[in-house]
């Protein structure tokens, strides 16, 4: 993460300030069945004039980023400076449909006092990556409006072994495979 803040720690201006959370922290930790050992979230405070928060998904496969998957995105209300807090949270499972190749089920929501708006998308999952773990934010960010900001995401493997993977892009080369949720306000 070192390098993702050292991009991002000086900002003047507007910008979207990420903190990580425990999502299943206290009365919480009900929702975990739910929501599954796949899940995170970050809390967001943004305050500035763009419109929305946006989601991406990148998939990273043999150290190489070889699609990006378009998630959710959320309207920031509007006042004389828009202003946005609430959460970010993200749930990954193994899904198996009749008739189809085994998938992963992503759900990604925005919510904060006003509601929540979610979306799912399914993608690919190769049974054999049966090594699962989950990527965190470890430091609280403030994020220029012009930049993007990893947030969360899992990593998978089919060898007996784990590499350490952060947000860096030299960490996510060396990841065998990897999901990560990039935020952004535009």
């Amino acid at each position: 993460i070192s390098n993702q803040s050292e991009t991002i720690k000086q900002v003047e201006g507007a910008s979207l300030h990420v903190e990580p959370i425990d999502l299943f922290a206290g009365e919480a930790r009900k929702f975990q069945p739910f929501l599954g050992t796949m899940s995170g979230a970050v809390k967001l405070k943004y305050g500035g004039t763009k419109n929305n928060i946006s989601a991406k998904i990148d998939l990273w496969e043999n150290g190489t980023r070889t699609k990006t998957y378009s998630s959710i995105g959320t309207s920031i209300q509007y006042s004389k400076t828009k202003d946005y807090e609430g959460e970010f949270i993200a749930s990954i499972k193994a899904v198996s449909l009749e008739g189809s190749k085994p998938l992963y089920e992503i759900t990604a929501a925005f919510a904060n006092q006003n509601g929540t708006s979610s979306a799912i998308t399914y993608i690919d999952r190769d049974s054999r990556l049966n090594g699962i773990s989950t990527i965190q934010l470890n430091q609280s960010l403030d994020v220029p409006e012009n930049k993007e900001v990893a947030v969360w995401g899992i990593q998978a493997t089919d060898k007996n072994e784990w590499e350490t993977v952060d947000f860096t892009p030299e960490r996510l080369k060396t990841a065998r495979w990897a999901l990560v949720f990039k935020l952004s306000v535009n």
